[in-house]
């Protein structure tokens, strides 16, 4: 099984933002694109203190994140929780790994519909 290209935080950006603009929409074909490959996005370790920066590009298109929880165990981590823009209510989960500098970074994110 090929590992999914690793995508950059503006990659993962535009693809969040056409995710929601097919839900939105009701665009099956658009929404079909992305439940194919099941919307899980390789992310190249994003620093967990990067986190609410690198969602800070959501603001201008009224996204909000709630109930962000974070839970660790040994050097791995995950966390949860909601994506809303409008009527559009989305979950998402994370998966974190320690670095050896004791950095927390992301390394993958999925998103599922909160209707599913």
């Amino acid at each position: 099984m090929m590992k999914p290209p690793v995508q950059s935080e503006e990659e993962i950006s535009k693809t969040l933002l056409s995710l929601l603009d097919a839900y939105e929409t009701a665009d099956i074909v658009g929404i079909q694109r992305y439940m194919s490959r099941d919307v899980d996005i390789h992310v190249h370790e994003l620093n967990l203190r990067g986190c609410a920066a690198f969602f800070k590009i959501y603001h201008p298109e009224k996204i909000t994140l709630s109930d962000f929880s974070v839970k660790t165990l040994g050097d791995v981590g995950w966390g949860y929780g909601t994506i809303t823009r409008k009527n559009s209510v989305m979950h998402f989960s994370t998966v974190f790994k320690k670095k050896r500098n004791h950095e927390w970074k992301m390394v993958h994110l999925h998103l599922s519909d909160a209707c599913l």
